[in-house]
């Protein structure tokens, strides 16, 4: 039998977060939750958005045993998922991107406030499309987390880092205490997880600033190269490559780039973007995981900012090992 999870309106209906039921489509499945949970349940089935494994899915959609199924009530009044267009997509990236080198060439004070509001946008967008598969993600908390920390580091360095990435993890477990919305178990351990690498990735991005503005400049690029690899490898398919390995030599690419232009030991910087390279794959996976329930090579991950999800939690792999070795 599937296993039914329900949100909202509809876990109210049926009395329960989750329940087995049978069937061998998701239109089956819906029926004998129909029949099970009433007629209050049946009419909120309408409008929900249906999601298997992750995956969105209509009523035809075959349904296995053990497979997870989610029942999504539309949120804001009634929107429905909807997709950004590419172009909107990568566009966003490059001007936050852009954002961020320009802060960077122009003051340390610039940097910080651009990180805070590339940070916020970023956690809206990944807030927004966590729940609507159903896991809610405390966005408050992160945008908090990362500003204390680009603020605290700024004036107090490494200490001031240090103190506030424990406190933005302090904060989001506190927050989901508050908000009865956050309390399932798998919000509280995405929103303590993402909040506690954003506040340290914001607080790295800083430090690193405050040993060098090249260093800055050649994370970006290889931040830049990797995320730019991963989505040509999703659109044009590489025989022997998946967006995910094409990511990491684009980095160590990117690596040997920068050494040659800014750094004084090429060997540091292709193994600081070696951190790096494992921090981008660890946040694009970790973003697939919260938006779509899954990790994903090629399929397209909903989100505006997806593509964005790795960058703050590569740059304190890279800001370590500099530390470390240079």
């Amino acid at each position: 039998m599937a296993r039914l999870r329900l949100f909202a309106n509809l876990r109210e209906s049926a009395g329960t977060p989750s329940a087995e039921v049978p069937g061998s489509t998701v239109g089956e499945v819906l029926a004998a939750a129909a029949d099970r949970f009433g007629p209050q349940f049946a009419r909120g089935l309408g409008s929900a958005a249906v999601w298997v494994n992750g995956s969105a899915a209509s009523a035809e959609t075959p349904v296995a045993d053990d497979d997870e199924v989610a029942l999504i009530p539309p949120v804001s009044g009634g929107t429905s998922v909807v997709r950004s267009p590419a172009a909107i997509e990568i566009g966003l990236v490059v001007a936050l991107a852009a954002a961020l080198v320009i802060a960077n060439s122009l003051s340390l004070q610039w940097l910080a406030v651009t990180v805070v509001l590339a940070g916020g946008v970023w956690a809206y967008d990944l807030a927004d499309y966590a729940a609507r598969r159903g896991v809610p993600i405390g966005a408050i908390p992160l945008v908090v987390g990362i500003a204390a920390s680009a603020l605290a580091t700024y004036r107090f360095g490494i200490p001031g880092t240090a103190a506030a990435t424990v406190g933005a993890g302090l904060g989001a477990l506190l927050w989901s205490v508050v908000n009865p919305r956050l309390r399932p178990i798998e919000s509280v351990a995405a929103t303590a997880v993402v909040t506690v690498g954003g506040a340290f990735g914001a607080g790295s991005l800083i430090l690193l600033r405050l040993r060098n503005e090249d260093e800055v400049f050649a994370y970006l690029l290889i931040a830049a190269a990797s995320v730019t690899a991963m989505w040509l490898a999703g659109r044009v398919a590489v025989p022997g490559f998946d967006p995910l390995v094409l990511g990491v030599v684009a980095a160590l690419a990117g690596g040997i780039v920068a050494g040659l232009v800014w750094g004084d030991e090429v060997w540091q910087m292709l193994v600081a973007s070696a951190g790096a390279a494992l921090g981008l794959v660890a946040g694009r996976n970790l973003g697939s995981l919260l938006r779509a329930g899954g990790f994903y090579l090629v399929e397209r991950v909903p989100g505006s900012l997806h593509y964005f999800d790795g960058v703050l939690l590569a740059v304190a792999p890279f800001w370590l090992v500099l530390r470390l070795i240079a």
